[in-house]
C-alpha cells in the first residue's frame, strides 16, 4: 500500500513544471482561471439567466399586446409594432397546424418558449432562425406572425462583460509573466555564473541585480568566489615557496655526496636525496596545475595523439577509436593530466588503449589497460595526494603518489569528472567526462 502511495505522489510531482518561472506562472495562472470559472458559472447561472428571462417576458408581453389589439384595432397594433421595432405579418385564411415547427437549439429559445406558454391563452407556434424569431399566433381569420430580431432576446452587455473580464485577465497575465520573468532572470544568471565557476571557466564578477533575496545570494556568491580563489592562490604560493626553498639544500647535499668517496652508506643516502628531489619536482608540478591559463579550443584527437607520442608508444599504449572534435580547455594542464594517466597505464601494464568520443553534450575519454587494476575499495583513496598502492618505496616503480591527484585536480578545474572502473582488458579503466 505504501509503495502505491509513493508511486502516486511521484507521478503527481512529475506533472508539475520544473523551472521557477513556470511554477510561478502556474501559481498566478491557476487562481486566475479558477476565479474566471467561478465567475462564469455564477454569471451564467444568476445574472445571465435572470436577464434572459426578463427579455423573453418583454418579447412575450409585446407579442401578446400586438396580437390582442390586432383583433379589434389593426392600425393601432401596427403602430405599436413599429414603435417596438417589431415586424408583423398577417396571413389570412392560413391555419397554424399547417406550419412546420423548428427545434429549439439555442438555450435562450427555451426561455422565450416558457414565457410564451405563460403569457398566451390561445394557440401559437415559435419558429426560430439564426437571426430572427417568429411568433405565429392563431386568430379567427388566419395567422398573425410577429417577427423579432434574435439580438432582442440576448443582453448586449453579456458579450462585453466576457470581453472585459477575460480580456483584462489575459492582459494582466501577460504583464505578470513579464514581471515574473524579470524577477527570475537574475536567478538564472546566478545559476549560470555558479556553473561556469564550478567548471573552472574564466568569468568576470557576477553583477548583482534583482530582488533583495537574489541580491543577497549574488553578494554571497561573489564573496565565496573571491574567498575560494584567495585560498587556492595562498596554497599555490605556499607550495611553490616550500618546494623552491627545498631545492637549494638538496642541491648542496648532492654536491657534498658527490665529493665524498669510499663510504658504503653513501648509496642509501643518495637514494633518499633522489627521492626527495623527485618529491619536490612533483610538488612543483602539482602547483603548476593550479595556474589559471586561458581556455582555448583544442582538437581532442590531435591532443591525445600528441600526449601518446610524448609518453612513448614503446610502453604499450595504443590509440583506439578517436573522434575528432574540439573542446575548450587549458592545453598545458590538461596534457599534464593525460600524460600522468598514460604513464601510470604504461608503468603497471603491458598493453593499454585510449579512446575518445562525445555523447549527450560531454566529451568522454577512456584509458583501459590489462594490468592488475585497483580494488574497488581503493579507487577513491588513490586520488589522495601521496597515496601509493605499490608497496615498495622505489620512486622509479611507484612514483611519489601525486599523479592521479594532479590529474583529478586538473579535470575538476575544467568542470569534468574522473572515475576508475574495471577494464574490458582485465585491468583498470580510467573514464574522463568533460563538458563540451
Amino acid at each position: 500500500m505504501g509503495s502505491i502511495d509513493k508511486r502516486l505522489r511521484f507521478s503527481f510531482r512529475d506533472l508539475l513544471p520544473k523551472s521557477l518561472f513556470k511554477r510561478a506562472f502556474l501559481i498566478i495562472w491557476l487562481p486566475l482561471i479558477l476565479v474566471q470559472l467561478v465567475f462564469t458559472v455564477v454569471f451564467l447561472d444568476r445574472y445571465l439567466e435572470s436577464v434572459t428571462k426578463n427579455m423573453a417576458m418583454q418579447i412575450s408581453s409585446t407579442a401578446k399586446v400586438i396580437s390582442d389589439l390586432y383583433q379589434t384595432n389593426p392600425s393601432l397594433s401596427t403602430d405599436i409594432a413599429s414603435e417596438m421595432n417589431v415586424m408583423m405579418q398577417f396571413k389570412k385564411g392560413q391555419q397554424l397546424s399547417k406550419l412546420k415547427a423548428t427545434n429549439l437549439d439555442a438555450w435562450e429559445d427555451h426561455f422565450l418558449k416558457e414565457a410564451l406558454d405563460d403569457t398566451f391563452d390561445r394557440p401559437f407556434l415559435l419558429i426560430t432562425e439564426p437571426h430572427i424569431l417568429t411568433i405565429n399566433v392563431e386568430t379567427d381569420d388566419g395567422v398573425l406572425s410577429i417577427i423579432v430580431l434574435r439580438k432582442k432576446l440576448m443582453s448586449r452587455t453579456t458579450i462585453l462583460v466576457f470581453i472585459w473580464v477575460f480580456g483584462a485577465s489575459i492582459f494582466f497575465l501577460i504583464i505578470a509573466s513579464i514581471f515574473m520573468r524579470n524577477q527570475v532572470r537574475p536567478i538564472q544568471r546566478l545559476a549560470e555564473a555558479a556553473e561556469r565557476f564550478g567548471k573552472g571557466m574564466d568569468m568576470a564578477p557576477f553583477k548583482v541585480s534583482g530582488a533583495t533575496e537574489v541580491r543577497q545570494a549574488g553578494n554571497a556568491f561573489n564573496l565565496m568566489r573571491e574567498r575560494i580563489k584567495r585560498q587556492i592562490t595562498q596554497r599555490t604560493d605556499m607550495l611553490a615557496s616550500i618546494s623552491h626553498d627545498l631545492r637549494t639544500p638538496l642541491t648542496r647535499m648532492k654536491l657534498e655526496l658527490a665529493m665524498i668517496t669510499d663510504n658504503p652508506k653513501l648509496e642509501r643516502l643518495s637514494k633518499d636525496v633522489l627521492e626527495m628531489e623527485l618529491l619536490v619536482n612533483e610538488y612543483l608540478e602539482f602547483v603548476k596545475s593550479h595556474k589559471q591559463e586561458k581556455k582555448e579550443l583544442q582538437n581532442v584527437k590531435a591532443l591525445i595523439t600528441e600526449c601518446v607520442d610524448e609518453v612513448g608508444k614503446e610502453k604499450g599504449i595504443k590509440l583506439g577509436v578517436l573522434a575528432s572534435f574540439d573542446i575548450s580547455l587549458r592545453k598545458a594542464p590538461f596534457k599534464r593530466a593525460m600524460k600522468n594517466l598514460l604513464e601510470n597505464a604504461g608503468r603497471y601494464s603491458s598493453q593499454s588503449v585510449i579512446k575518445a568520443y562525445k555523447k549527450n553534450g560531454f566529451a568522454h575519454i577512456l584509458i583501459e589497460d590489462n594490468g592488475e587494476g585497483i580494488p574497488a575499495s581503493k579507487r577513491e583513496e588513490v586520488f589522495k595526494p601521496f597515496v601509493r598502492l605499490e608497496k615498495s618505496r622505489n620512486v622509479k616503480t611507484g612514483g611519489v603518489g601525486l599523479g592521479l591527484s594532479i590529474a583529478q585536480d586538473i579535470v575538476h578545474s575544467h568542470g569534468g569528472e574522473i572515475s576508475l572502473g574495471k577494464s574490458r582488458l582485465g585491468g583498470l579503466k580510467v573514464h574522463i567526462k568533460m563538458p563540451l
